[in-house]
């Protein structure tokens, strides 16, 4: 929030003739390109947007030395404008991981009862529009209950909720991804509209604690981001 206000009082100033811009210190070498993090703070990265205009931004890749002083070698990244604005909206996917301390039966819609032992669950969702709103929904116990997953946050703690915002419909390739990492748990459970076999998934750690759903995590917000942009590198080197 506080950045946010910085990049407004920087574009007031502009209006005034007092010009002004953001440096970004990217402590890592070789850097092509920087975003900002739309799917932790949309907010932020929205201003940043509004903005551009008005202030300069300029992302530097920079090399650390083992004495923590700094190289002479710094590169510009580029950020890309189009991807951004283009990805930075309140729509995409969401994975929820929950925690039961217990086993619980739990009677779930019209899927009956279903027997959930102690342990981890990753449910996987998505939302065209208001995906802040559908999270905020699903951090709630107290609601009328729409989705299956609602009988089941009823009943376990909700730990952790991370968003992948995307213009792209991501849900059932992060299911998919889920299910080779994760075991696949109650059919048919969030994927009544969709061919998976489910979207609820469960594990016996803690996944944050996981190296590979980390990588899975980092794929879906960056990864495939970088592949977007390399191969539009591509496709531009041989239009030349």
């Amino acid at each position: 929030a506080r950045g946010r206000r910085h990049l407004l009082k920087l574009a007031e100033e502009a209006d005034h003739g007092r010009a002004g811009g953001v440096i970004i210190l990217i402590s890592a070498p070789g850097i092509r390109w920087f975003l900002p993090d739309y799917h932790t703070d949309l907010d932020f990265s929205r201003t940043m947007i509004a903005v551009r205009n008005a202030i300069s931004f300029t992302p530097l890749s920079i090399t650390w030395e083992r004495d923590l002083s700094t190289s002479a070698s710094v590169e510009r990244a580029d950020i890309p404008w189009k991807l951004l604005e283009r990805e930075a909206r309140d729509s995409g996917s969401y994975i929820i991981i929950m925690r039961l301390d217990e086993e619980r039966l739990i009677e779930v819609g019209r899927l009956e009862k279903i027997s959930f032992p102690e342990g981890y669950y990753l449910y996987v969702g998505s939302a065209k529009t208001g995906l802040t709103s559908r999270i905020e929904r699903h951090r709630r116990k107290r609601k009328n209950f729409h989705w299956h997953i609602d009988y089941l946050r009823n009943e376990a703690d909700a730990l952790w909720a991370l968003p992948i915002r995307s213009s792209d419909h991501l849900e059932c390739d992060i299911a998919d991804a889920l299910g080779r990492i994760a075991r696949q748990f109650a059919p048919g459970f969030g994927s009544s509209d969709c061919s998976c076999k489910s979207h609820l998934f469960t594990m016996r750690d803690d996944p944050i604690r996981r190296t590979a759903f980390i990588e899975l995590l980092q794929y879906f917000r960056m990864g495939r981001l970088q592949e977007i942009l390399e191969n539009d590198d591509r496709e531009q080197g041989r239009s030349k």
